[in-house]
């Protein structure tokens, strides 16, 4: 199981959405937490980056973090809507 880390300028912007949709990212994020590995579907990693870096998709959002396996945690680093995501990183 990892720690699952939000940065807390997420966390507003994650309340500030209607609280179904919030609520619902809430419960996407926490799946994190026993599987933050890509999955081919809603988990991808990011080609292209210095880093590891990778991206869920929940609704017309996307979470971009990383993990780190010597610690067990799972760092969001960002948070964009899809079209924000798009222009940063190009489709994916």
């Amino acid at each position: 199981m990892f720690k699952l880390l939000v940065e807390v300028g997420i966390i507003e912007k994650i309340n500030s959405l209607p609280t179904k949709e919030s609520k619902n990212i809430k419960e996407r994020l926490k799946l994190l937490e026993n599987d933050p590995f890509p999955d081919g579907r809603d988990k991808k990693m990011i080609k292209g980056t210095r880093r590891t870096v990778y991206r869920l998709r929940s609704g017309d959002y996307r979470f971009f973090y990383i993990i780190e396996l010597e610690n067990k945690t799972v760092k969001v680093t960002e948070f964009l809507t899809a079209e924000q995501a798009h222009k940063k990183y190009g489709r994916l």
